[in-house]
């Protein structure tokens, strides 16, 4: 098996195994200890990190975190959690008004929100994709009050921003949650959360003993 194959089933592995245990030491602040017992680069490297987390303000990428994503098993949102647990959005609403390609609505956000506007209303904020068969609401978007920096229909938002700023996880690391690093509260989460990488890594490191015990 090669060295990258062998990562991948290490990963994985650790995600079926340990992904209610290492969000539970994650909790619990274990990596502080971890991280007083040896050298890391979360503590090393952490200028170099933070920058590059810190160019997401004005390119756009996704950030992995150090939390197991959500698979079809009873249970696998305790790294979700976790991560809503720590997430304190700043109301910048920069998610909300920057101008971009638009917010593709789900079949059920188009008619829970046209209950509420009107859905003539609501087709004249949006664009018609015939790839995707869907309505997308035109950003910056019309729902978002400037006045009072915030959304004027919050309770009945979309999915999307419901979830928002966690996106799908990246190919190269599907196992971890991933934020976009556009928004700030992400970016600021992303820099609090590097030293839980050290439970993750001795994680990996326990299995990969396993498989290779000499």
């Amino acid at each position: 098996m090669s060295s990258s194959s062998k990562i991948r089933q290490v990963r994985r592995l650790c995600h079926q195994l340990c992904f209610a245990s290492c969000v539970e030491e994650k909790r619990q602040g274990r990596h502080v200890e971890l991280l007083r017992l040896r050298p890391h680069w979360s503590v090393l490297k952490r200028e170099e990190q933070v920058a590059i987390i810190d160019r997401g303000a004005a390119i756009p990428f996704d950030i992995s975190l150090p939390l197991p994503a959500r698979d079809e098993r009873e249970g696998s949102d305790s790294g979700v959690r976790l991560f809503w647990e720590h997430f304190n959005c700043q109301q910048c609403g920069r998610c909300c008004y920057t101008p971009g390609a638009g917010l593709y609505l789900e079949k059920e956000d188009f008619e829970r929100i046209a209950r509420h506007v009107g859905k003539k209303r609501l087709k004249s904020l949006c664009r018609y994709d015939k790839g995707l068969h869907a309505w997308v609401l035109r950003q910056p978007c019309p729902f978002y009050d400037k006045d009072r920096k915030g959304c004027s229909i919050y309770e009945i938002r979309p999915l999307t921003c419901a979830k928002y700023p966690l996106h799908p996880p990246l190919n190269e690391m599907p196992y971890h949650l991933a934020v976009d690093a556009f928004c700030p509260a992400a970016r600021e989460l992303a820099k609090e959360s590097l030293g839980w990488w050290i439970i993750c890594e001795n994680n990996w490191a326990a299995i990969l003993r396993k498989l290779s015990p000499d």
